[in-house]
C-alpha cells in the first residue's frame, strides 16, 4: 500500500459524447417553493409535474444542473420546480421532500445530502405514487427507483487522478478533502482512489495521506484545511476533493502561501471558479462534467418513469435527446460517464 500515513479534499452545453477530454460540473430558497426559478416550465401542459431538489440552494453547481433540468422540462412540455434549503443538512432536505409530497408532483428528482439520513422521506414520497430519481449523490438504493449518476464512482476516481498527473506528471503526495463522511459521492470517490493509487501502475507515482478531512462546502473551512494541510506536509502536492467548493478554496490557499508550482488542486470544480487560477498558473488542470446535461439527463428520466417507458430494472435503456442512449444497471444506476478535463487550451470553451 503506497501510503502516507500522517495524521492529515458549458462549452456552453456539453451535450455530445466526450470521452475524457484534455479539459470536467456543480438559490436562495425555503423548504417551500422557492420565488427565484421556481414555477411551471414554459410551454408546460397538463399535469405532469417534476420537482428538483438539491443537496441545498445558493451553489452555482446546483443551479446550473436545475436549469438544465428546467430545459428538459420545458422541451417536454411538463411542469417543473426546482426547490430547497439553504441549509445543508439532511434534516432540512427531508423537511423539503416531506412538504413537497403535498404538492402530488409526478416525480422528484433529488441529490441526496445523506444517502440513509433523507431515504425515510423519498420512500414516503414513493409510497404517495411519486416516482423518485437521485442525481449527484445517492439515496439508499430502496428508497429511489434510479440513480443518474454523473460519473461513474470509478471513472470519477480515475479523472481526478488523471488531472493530479496533468498538473505534475512526476506524481507526488495527495491528500484527500471531502465534504463529509456521509458524502456517498464522496466516500466512495476517496475510496476508489486510494485503490487506484495503490494497484495501478499508471498511478504508482502517487501515495496519499491515509485520513481524510472535512469540509462541509464550506470556502473558509476548506482554504483552512488547505493551509494546513501544507503546513503539515511540506512535501505534499496534491490535495484532491470531489466538492466543487473546496477545489478552488485549496487553490487559493496555494496562492496565497506562495506554493504555486509546488501544490496543485486538482479535484473537480466549475470552470467559473478556477478561470483566475489557470490564468495565473496556479492550477493546470482540474476536472468536472456539464451540472446542466445531468439535471437534463435526471429530469428526462423521471419523465420516462412517469411515462412508463422505464420502470428502473436493470437492462432497461433510457435514450436523450441530445446526449445518448443509457443503460440501467444494477441497483438502478444509470452513469452518464462524459467527463471533462478542464486546461488552459480549453477552459474558455464553457460558461458555467
Amino acid at each position: 500500500m503506497r501510503s502516507n500515513n500522517l495524521n492529515m479534499m458549458t462549452r456552453r452545453s456539453v451535450l455530445a459524447g466526450v470521452g475524457v477530454v484534455t479539459a470536467a460540473a456543480l438559490a436562495a430558497c425555503s423548504s417551500e417553493a422557492p420565488n427565484s426559478g421556481s414555477g411551471p416550465a414554459s410551454g408546460a401542459s397538463g399535469d405532469e409535474k417534476i420537482l428538483m431538489i438539491p443537496k441545498y440552494t445558493g451553489l452555482k453547481y446546483f443551479d446550473v444542473s436545475g436549469d438544465g433540468g428546467r430545459a428538459a422540462a420545458e422541451a417536454l412540455g411538463v411542469q417543473y420546480d426546482y426547490i430547497g434549503s439553504q441549509e445543508a443538512t439532511a434534516t432540512a432536505q427531508s423537511t423539503t421532500i416531506t412538504n413537497a409530497i403535498a404538492q402530488k408532483p409526478s416525480a422528484m428528482v433529488v441529490s441526496a445530502i445523506d444517502e440513509d439520513a433523507v431515504a425515510p422521506a423519498l420512500k414516503s414520497a414513493m409510497e404517495a405514487g411519486i416516482k423518485v430519481v437521485t442525481y449527484d449523490a445517492d439515496s439508499a438504493v430502496d428508497s429511489r427507483s434510479v440513480f443518474v449518476n454523473q460519473l461513474s464512482y470509478e471513472l470519477a476516481a480515475s479523472s481526478m487522478l488523471d488531472s493530479a498527473l496533468q498538473n505534475d506528471p512526476e506524481g507526488g503526495l495527495c491528500a484527500f478533502v471531502s465534504a463529509s463522511p456521509t458524502a456517498t459521492n464522496h466516500k466512495k470517490h476517496v475510496e476508489l482512489m486510494k485503490q487506484l493509487i495503490d494497484s495501478d501502475e499508471k498511478y504508482s507515482s502517487l501515495s496519499y495521506i491515509d485520513t481524510v478531512q472535512y469540509a462541509e462546502d464550506d470556502a473558509t473551512k476548506s482554504e483552512e484545511i488547505a493551509r494546513n494541510l501544507m503546513q503539515a506536509n511540506p512535501d505534499l502536492k496534491f490535495i484532491i476533493s470531489s466538492s466543487v467548493v473546496t477545489t478552488p478554496a485549496a487553490a487559493k490557499a496555494i496562492e496565497n502561501a506562495g506554493r504555486q508550482g509546488e501544490v496543485f488542486a486538482p479535484g473537480f470544480s466549475m470552470p467559473s471558479s478556477m478561470t483566475q487560477f489557470i490564468e495565473d498558473g496556479t492550477a493546470k488542470a482540474f476536472a468536472l462534467w456539464d451540472p446542466a446535461q445531468l439535471g437534463q439527463v435526471a429530469v428526462e428520466v423521471a419523465h420516462q418513469l412517469v411515462a412508463g417507458t422505464i420502470t428502473g430494472a436493470e437492462g432497461e435503456k433510457a435514450t436523450v435527446e441530445g446526449v445518448g442512449e443509457f443503460e440501467i444497471l444494477a441497483d438502478g444506476e444509470l452513469d452518464v460517464d462524459m467527463p471533462i478535463i478542464f486546461t488552459a487550451d480549453n477552459i474558455g470553451q464553457y460558461d458555467f
